[in-house]
């Protein structure tokens, strides 16, 4: 019976030393990392998750986990036999498990399906590991914070609903350096093949020696400026745009974008509802050419948030208070009301372009 207490005793001292050695030692020169393939993406693609941990020490790790809490809306296709995956309306546990011997790195790779538009941060994690007999002996949060941008989905041009692609399609080709389509004179330039003989500048050819045009000035901005309206709630037909609906603005809008910058033109953006990370009323971006700054647009878009900061028709208001003329509007909204309508009639008629694509009409 002694004998079998001294067994005990010893097998005790054993485990708690052990317990000891795990608990001081354990983590110690255990390096994790976790890396996005890219942070910026379009909504229905896939990125990779790389998972790379290193025991950097003679002591091996009988199990490890890593837990991390990330956004629901980043969906991973397959669940290993080495991973558990815990999902919420709202946000989900990752853990990955590993046993990992003396001085080992060790790399793993998830695919992450992003079908919705958004901004989604991933700040920190969680390392528990256990003893030699299975019990978890130390557990600490590490901090580690990266984004991913996930923009609207951008659709084929031809997939835009007809009036407004017939829209877009002659802003962007107002770049043309030959279209001049106002009758104000602004100058004077080399004749071209196609110049009608009209144009010529006689008394200017005569002087020059060269053959001279008049040169007109056009009477609409090449610019496209994006308004989006955040009011999901019509209240004069009792109708609310769907969150379906409302991404579905937002997909249109970066189409048109994409198409007017891919061709050399210009385009800006207005938002009147709730961005992450701006304060302010009104989300503006200038209008701008380029691939950055269609990635500004882009990103700007992946943060938009349904909830109106401004009413639409105060929003109309200023931009009538401006008082600016020769601008391109493509105004994407659920609805319009009367108020609205007669707003747009006020651009419309203080000399700027306004398209409307109405979501009911081309749901209907």
């Amino acid at each position: 019976m002694t004998a079998i207490l001294w067994i005990v005793f010893v097998l005790l001292v054993i485990y708690q030393l052990q317990r000891i050695v795990f608990r001081k030692f354990g983590l110690r020169a255990v390096a994790y990392d976790r890396a996005f393939s890219t942070d910026k993406l379009f909504a229905g693609e896939t990125l990779w998750l790389s998972e790379t941990i290193a025991n950097r020490k003679r002591l091996p790790i009988p199990w490890l986990r890593v837990e991390t809490l990330m956004p629901a809306q980043l969906v991973f296709k397959n669940e290993e036999a080495d991973t558990s995956i815990n999902r919420g309306d709202r946000l989900q546990n990752h853990a990955s498990l590993f046993s990992i011997p003396a001085y080992t790195e060790i790399v793993r790779k998830h695919e992450v399906l992003c079908p919705e538009r958004g901004c989604y941060a991933v700040s920190s994690y969680t390392m528990s590991m256990g003893d030699m007999i299975g019990i978890q002996a130390k557990s600490e949060t590490r901090t580690q914070t990266s984004e991913i941008v996930v923009y609207p989905k951008v659709t084929a041009f031809a997939d835009l609903p007809l009036s407004a692609r017939k829209y877009v399609y002659s802003v962007r080709s107002m770049l043309s350096p030959i279209r001049e389509d106002h009758y104000h004179v602004s100058g004077v330039r080399p004749y071209r093949d196609g110049d009608s003989f009209r144009l010529i500048n006689w008394n200017a050819t005569a002087k020059t020696g060269e053959l001279l045009v008049h040169k007109r000035e056009s009477m609409c901005d090449n610019d496209l400026h994006l308004l989006i309206n955040a009011e999901l709630l019509d209240h004069a037909n009792n109708r609310r745009v769907t969150k379906e609906q409302f991404e579905q603005a937002l997909s249109y809008a970066a189409s048109a974008a994409h198409y007017i910058i891919a061709g050399g033109g210009k385009a800006g953006l207005l938002f009147n509802g709730a961005v992450n990370g701006y304060a302010d009323t009104v989300y503006r971006l200038p209008t701008k050419a380029g691939a950055a700054h269609l990635d500004a647009i882009l990103e700007a878009m992946a943060r938009f948030e349904p909830v109106t900061r401004l009413g639409m028709s105060y929003l109309l208001k200023r931009l009538i208070d401006e008082r600016t003329r020769g601008l391109n509007y493509l105004f994407v909204t659920g609805f319009i009301d009367e108020e609205q309508e007669e707003l747009v009639r006020q651009l419309r008629l203080n000399g700027n372009s306004v398209e409307l694509l109405l979501l009911y009409k081309e749901a209907a």
